[in-house]
This record gives C-alpha cells, structure tokens and sequence, in this order.
C-alpha cells in the first residue's frame, strides 16, 4: 500500500485559527494606527487654526468673534460666514470692540488659512470658540482661552470615539478632561 501525505482535519483547523489570529492582530493594529491618524489630522488642523488666529490678531488687533459650529471666523474672507451654507455674519462680539465688523473689513488682510477645513476627521464639525473664564461644556471645566471644538455635524452625528477622545485627553489634547464625543483643543491661552 502507498501512504498518501496530506493534512489532517485537525492539522488543517489548527493553521485556519492560526491565519484568523494573525488576521486580528493586524486589523487591530491597522484600526490603531487609523485612530492615531485621525487624531494626528485634527491636531494639525488646530495647529493651521491657531497660527490663523494669530495672524488675525496681528492684522486686526483683536481676535476673531466666537461663531457656531461649521463657522468660519474670519479666516478665509473678512467676517464670519458658514462655507457650507454661503450665510455669514455673527450678532456680537463681546472682546471685540464696538465697531468691530468695520475695523475687520478694512485691516483684514486674509486668507489666514489655505482652506477652511470643511469637516473633522470623523465627519464632525470645527467650532471657532473664544471663552472667558467659568465656562463649561458638558458639566466639564474649560480654562479660559481661544478653542477649536472637535464637534459632531449639524445632525449632533459623528462624535469623537470614546476610545480616540480618551487618547486625545491622555495626550493633553482635549483641554475640557471629558470623554463627550468632542474635543476642546487650545489655540490660544487667555
């Protein structure tokens, strides 16, 4: 009789287990290294955001009013607009002096950015904030300062992951401490 090689049911089982474990490492490592990308992406845009403000201020004298999420501060054009709808302007502006919109027409001297960054590297949204001190978001304290919020979209959809925020905090990032699916990333000191 000729004895034939091949591989036992059992040998065969053992090297699929052995594949399917390798193949969880690696996507757990490559979903890792996604997160950290991300994250990468939305402190590169704070860093593009904070020389913007600091350019503003140079040119205008004082800084850009605090707008709403998706808002535009004056960075790309002279005052506030939403790039995603064409509406612009802002009510008040409590640190800028009274004739404020005037003074930002005629000593604007933009663009500050290349390009309004148009979503979040989760699909939120930026928010330009400019806050005095005692303010919370979420219950969670926020150190007086110019911030750019890492928000969910218009929808309150796409949030910062809970696990990418914790990071985001561990790494001295999000500056309110809390794990809110957003971030509160310092530009500016006040």
């Amino acid at each position: 009789m000729q004895r034939q090689k091949a591989f036992t049911l059992i040998e065969l089982l053992v090297v699929i287990a052995i594949i399917g474990l390798l193949s969880t490492i690696v996507l757990i490592s490559i979903n890792k290294a996604r997160m950290k990308g991300k994250i990468a992406q939305a402190v590169s845009n704070a860093r593009a955001l904070k020389i913007a403000t600091e350019f503003y201020y140079n040119d205008i004298g004082f800084y850009p009013p605090d707008v709403g999420r998706g808002w535009d501060p004056g960075f790309m054009q002279p005052l506030p607009y939403n790039p995603d709808t064409g509406d612009s302007g802002v009510s008040s502006c409590d640190h800028c002096p009274s004739d404020w919109e005037n003074i930002a027409q005629d000593r604007w001297n933009g663009p500050y950015l290349s390009a309004w960054p148009q979503f979040t590297p989760w699909g939120g949204k930026y928010d330009y904030n400019y806050w005095g001190s005692g303010t919370s978001r979420y219950g969670c304290s926020v150190p007086a300062g110019i911030y750019v919020g890492v928000q969910r979209n218009y929808d309150d959809e796409n949030p910062i992951p809970a696990v990418a925020e914790q990071l985001m905090v561990d790494q001295g990032h999000d500056f309110d401490g809390c794990v809110n699916g957003e971030a509160q990333m310092i530009l500016i000191g006040l």
